[in-house]
Formats: structure tokens, C-alpha cells, sequence
């Protein structure tokens, strides 16, 4: 991966809808080859998917929590796998402290919450225990970060490089 590449995926971590001719002219390459590159990053799995954030509140998702759990680590596999059935669950990373893995929900409310998610994860056998930190209001989400690329400058293409 090149500073191309690198340049190419901050356009589209900005604005994943904009065409390869708006990214070729910000980074001064032909259509072509950013249509290429875009490509080849998604083939190699550097890209692996387009997606859009919501207002959560705008769809009805008012309640977002954060779940720590801690499990049976023999059954490790078949609690990611229940997790992964959970519409509601967003995502779900692998810890070394405090929890053995750590999933953000979101819900409609709290009832929800409790009904749809809780009762599930506490329900799994494996499941030692968990603790719920619920959020009270969005200040920032996004869905990706490039950082530390040659010719990029304050969030815009430094044509000077």
C-alpha cells in the first residue's frame, strides 16, 4: 500500500460516495487508475465493505450501550456466534482487560435493551458475567480513520506534494 492507496481510501472514509473522478482530480491521478486501486483494495479485503452511518435517534436506535462480558474462554467461538445473531449488536471486539470481549448495541429503549440483548448474552452458556454502560449522547462516530499520509494536510489534498 502507497501513499495513492492511502490518499485514496481518506477521500472515501470522507465521502465514501464520491466517484472515482472526484478522487482522481483531488489526488491527481486519471479516473482510471483510482477506479483500479479502489478495486484492488477491495479484492485484497483492505476495503471490505461501503456503509453509511445513521442518526441513531432518526431510526427509532435511542439507546446505545457498551457491553463488557467475560466468558468461559473454552467457549469463546460459540459465544461470538451467538453475538453475531443479535441484530442489535454492532460490533464485537476481543479484550485483554477488563472484559473478554467487549460488543456496542444499539435499541430502541431500554425495555429493549434489557429483553432483546441482556437476557440473550446473560442467557449463553459460557457467559460469567457482564456490565452495561450506557451512553447519553453522540459527539462523534465514523466508520473509518487514515491517518499519516504524505500530501494530506488538515483534511484536504496538498496539491504542493
Amino acid at each position: 500500500m502507497d501513499d495513492l492507496d492511502l490518499s485514496i481510501l481518506w477521500h472515501l472514509c470522507d465521502n465514501s460516495r464520491a466517484s472515482s473522478t472526484e478522487i482522481a482530480k483531488a489526488v491527481g491521478v486519471a479516473p482510471s487508475t483510482v477506479h483500479n486501486r479502489i478495486n484492488r483494495l477491495k479484492e485484497s479485503r483492505t476495503i471490505e465493505r461501503f456503509t453509511v452511518i445513521l442518526d441513531p435517534g432518526m431510526v427509532g436506535q435511542n439507546v446505545t450501550a457498551y457491553i463488557g462480558i467475560n466468558i468461559e474462554s473454552a467457549k469463546r467461538i460459540a459465544i461470538i456466534n451467538q453475538l453475531r445473531k443479535i441484530e442489535e449488536v454492532l460490533e464485537i471486539y476481543e479484550l485483554l482487560e477488563p472484559y473478554d470481549l467487549f460488543i456496542k448495541v444499539r435499541t430502541k429503549d431500554i425495555n429493549s435493551l434489557k429483553e432483546r440483548v441482556l437476557k440473550a448474552v446473560n442467557g449463553f452458556d459460557g457467559v460469567l458475567d457482564s456490565s452495561t454502560i450506557l451512553t447519553t449522547k453522540r459527539y462523534k462516530e465514523t466508520s473509518c480513520a487514515v491517518t499519516g499520509i504524505t500530501g494530506i494536510q488538515g483534511g484536504k489534498h496538498d496539491h504542493n506534494h
